[in-house]
């Protein structure tokens, strides 16, 4: 899994805990909904500054959801190898 679709995966998974639409994030975030869909879909990266907001408006750190982005990658990574064995 790449880093993109990782990111895109947590971003998602943690907009949709809050029961937020990608709207709702898109406003709280001060960015355009269409391109907090294709950061989810994992089609575009969004910059360190729009990563620092997102992360604002989801009252997490960057640390913490880098950290989830490292474990999807890993977790993606193990099922690869163990289905190739």
């Amino acid at each position: 899994m790449e880093p993109d679709q990782a990111f895109g995966q947590a971003l998602r998974s943690l907009r949709t805990k809050r029961k937020w639409t990608q709207t709702d994030l898109a406003l709280r975030a001060d960015v355009d909904r269409n391109y907090v869909s294709l950061i989810e879909l994992g089609r575009n990266s969004p910059s360190v500054r729009l990563m620092f907001r997102l992360c604002d408006a989801l009252d997490i750190t960057p640390s913490d959801m880098l950290k989830d982005v490292e474990r999807r990658m890993r977790m993606q990574a193990k099922a690869r190898s163990s289905s190739v064995n």
